[in-house]
């Protein structure tokens, strides 16, 4: 793997984890401006509702991991697919939830930041 690549993966599990945390001020710091975050047939949202959305997650999240994480780098760009492992305890019972995701990730200020995320229904994995 390349050491952008790695960049890439190093940002997508950092990504991951605060989102476990819900820990949005490290993800905001993640996103690229202009950050938009997409669902196939529900539109597009910017920074602030995406980060609303992950303060309120429902229940308590035990973790949130990435598996099959392929990342492919063009200059300034990078695409990185996998898929979205979440563990959240909701109710009294643990859901497990697997879902795909597609992240666009740019070159912002000399770091690889978020700049469009596609959350793939767990029917689309």
């Amino acid at each position: 793997m390349s050491d952008a690549q790695e960049q890439v993966r190093g940002a997508a599990v950092r990504l991951a984890h605060a989102i476990g945390r819900r820990d949005v001020e490290t993800i905001q710091r993640l996103l690229a401006p202009e950050f938009v975050h997409r669902t196939p047939g529900g539109g597009a949202s910017g920074a602030p509702a995406f980060l609303q959305a992950i303060a309120s997650i429902p229940g308590e999240i035990l973790s949130v991991t990435l598996e099959a994480v392929e990342i492919d780098v063009a200059g300034d760009g990078a695409l990185a697919t996998g898929i979205q492992h979440a563990r959240v305890r909701l109710e009294g019972r643990v859901v497990d939830d697997r879902r795909g995701f597609v992240d666009w990730f740019v070159l912002a200020g000399g770091e690889w930041r978020i700049r469009a995320a596609v959350e793939l229904s767990p029917s689309d994995t």
